[in-house]
């Protein structure tokens, strides 16, 4: 029985395709073909390997037929806000659908680009749905408007226990919301 690299006292559940550790399930991430472990460079593989088969860079709102660029995250993610209509669009449903946006809260919000990368990969490694709007606005305009972090609400409390020792710099964060 081999166990996993992160928790010896758990059973491995498959290899990660790219280092070839063995690891739990809770570990892993499924790629379009194989498993991927969080590591930095693994999860780099991993967003290679989806990037190429997922959805275009234009797409139609659902909602009110906006036309949609998507960045490389939420192309891969499936998951894309429409800042028009305010919807949230999961394209990797099938069929696409549009989630109700009282399922997702704020969280928290940031005018700090370093700090939005640490959440983003906090969040990202707890695989917490959430959702970032206006973070592109920030390099046309910093200190406008600040990224919003927008969760799931059964997942708030969670988010909130991770991100509750971040040290957020200099116009980091609206700490109203917690």
């Amino acid at each position: 029985m081999k166990n996993c690299f992160n928790h010896p006292d758990k059973k491995a559940f498959s290899t990660c395709h790219n280092c070839n550790k063995n690891y739990c399930e809770e570990c892993l991430d499924e790629g379009k073909e194989y498993y991927y472990c969080k590591s930095p460079a693994c999860r780099e593989i991993l967003k290679k390997e989806l990037f190429h088969a997922d959805l275009p860079e234009l797409l139609i709102c659902l909602n009110c037929k906006n036309e949609l660029e998507l960045s490389d995250d939420e192309r891969i993610s499936g998951k894309v806000h429409c800042p028009e209509c305010e919807s949230l669009i999961d394209f990797k449903a099938d069929p696409p659908k549009v989630l109700s946006k009282e399922n997702y809260v704020e969280l928290l919000s940031s005018f700090n680009q370093g700090d939005i990368g640490v959440i983003k990969s906090i969040l990202d490694n707890s695989n917490i749905d959430y959702y970032v709007y206006g973070e592109n606005f920030l390099s046309v305009d910093p200190l406008v408007q600040p990224a919003r972090f927008y969760v799931n609400e059964k997942q708030k409390e969670a988010a909130k226990e991770l991100l509750k020792d971040l040290d957020l710099r200099i116009f980091g964060a609206s700490t109203s919301q917690y």
